[in-house]
């Protein structure tokens, strides 16, 4: 793997970690319930669990989040992200094909709301991102390369493969 890959690589683990962090932290900053009204207006899940998805969400978009930036459990925490990723591109491809009109799409909080049709595109790219990232894996400046090198900088030689 060329070092062009490998920085490519860490320039969308990074990227990618930052913009699901931050997406997470907003909802965090708005009370559950709000983020649970999003959540019932796709009409996939029950209302009942609306809240304890709204609650969990935020929390796993962090720690997928602060994993990329970190470089830490990376290619499973770029699998994660593709999968969460993947979920919220099938939830919006459901609302537009039964026509539901959302009020936000819930991706970044209360405080940005793009088009369906906004956030399939964006979602897309960062699907591309999740792959890119985990095809990288830890090459460089992340927590899995440096445990697997000893834990100091003496034996840490060349990136891994």
């Amino acid at each position: 793997m060329s070092g062009r890959w490998a920085a490519a690589g860490l320039a969308a683990r990074v990227l990618l970690g930052a913009l699901l962090a931050f997406a997470g932290a907003n909802k965090f900053a708005q009370p559950t319930e709000e983020f649970a009204l999003i959540i019932e207006s796709y009409h996939i899940v029950p209302p009942d669990f609306a809240l304890a998805l709204a609650a969990f969400l935020p929390w796993a978009e962090l720690l997928l989040g602060f994993s990329l930036i970190f470089g830490y459990f990376t290619r499973g925490a770029a699998l994660g992200a593709a999968a969460m990723l993947a979920g919220f591109i099938l939830a919006l491809l459901s609302v537009k094909a039964r026509g539901i009109m959302l009020p936000s799409c819930g991706c970044f909080g209360m405080g940005w709301h793009p088009t369906p049709n906004q956030t399939l595109l964006l979602d897309s790219g960062l699907l591309a991102l999740c792959f890119a990232a985990f095809k990288a894996g830890c090459r460089l400046y992340s927590l899995d390369n440096w445990a697997d090198s000893g834990y100091t900088s003496a034996k840490a030689g060349p990136p891994r493969a």
